[in-house]
């Protein structure tokens, strides 16, 4: 007697109000997004209507015509991913900081050095946000390494050294999950802390130096390594 054939198993099935569910849950959830985070959010609008009349030439349009949808939405994939991620970034060995050249205080005069991981940061100027962050690094032994352009392959190249790796990233609300999707596909579990402003030159013709969360990178590393040794 033949066994009986059982039916696959789907992964999710859709039914037939299955978009008008999403509908309302999309319409809500951006609605109740735009109330909390309007303080946030107060100047995304005219930005984007400055960017969408802007006919230069320049080569970042895409990137700067975003409306306050997009910025809701990567937020929330940071978030989500940052509580996936959170396991498997405290398991892992090694911790690297990913930085943004524009927290630099010197911004293109910054001194920074050359490695084979990307640059780091030379100490050249105490009251930059980037040398504050290395000091908390260095109270925990985590190395930081400025962003490449070709993320995924820098993280790949560290992690070539560091087979135990994970990342915290520093970025604003538009590229911070962008850069968690790079580590994802290095193989890499990553956490991240948002820029508080913007002010490189996709944002302001006369850019300026950005600043992040301190504490809340603290909070990550205190989570993973525990409160460090103040005689160490």
């Amino acid at each position: 007697m033949s066994a009986k054939k059982s039916k696959p198993t789907v992964t999710f099935r859709l039914g037939d109000d299955f978009y008008d569910k999403l509908s309302k849950f999309t319409d809500k959830f951006i609605a109740d997004g735009f109330e909390l985070f309007s303080d946030e959010f107060a100047n995304i609008d005219d930005f984007y209507k400055k960017a969408l009349a802007d006919k230069s030439d320049r080569t970042d349009t895409g990137f700067r015509c975003n409306p306050r949808q997009i910025y809701l939405l990567e937020a929330v994939y940071f978030q989500v991913m940052d509580q996936l991620n959170r396991g498997s970034f405290n398991r892992a060995e090694n911790t690297v900081l990913i930085l943004p050249d524009c927290m630099s205080l010197m911004l293109d005069k910054c001194k920074k050095e050359r490695t084979k991981y990307g640059k780091i940061c030379t100490r050249c100027v105490p009251n930059c946000d980037i040398h504050k962050i290395m000091l908390i690094a260095d109270k925990y032994n985590v190395d930081g390494f400025f962003s490449k352009r070709a993320l995924t392959e820098q993280i790949e190249n560290i992690k070539k050294d560091r087979p135990s790796l994970s990342v915290i990233g520093i970025a604003c609300l538009l590229t911070l999950a962008s850069g968690m999707r790079s580590a994802k596909d290095a193989g890499v579990p990553s956490r991240g802390v948002f820029l508080n402003f913007t002010g490189c030159e996709h944002w302001s013709d006369k850019p300026f130096s950005t600043e992040t969360s301190l504490r809340q990178l603290e909070a990550i590393l205190e989570e993973k390594y525990g409160i460090p040794d103040k005689a160490s």
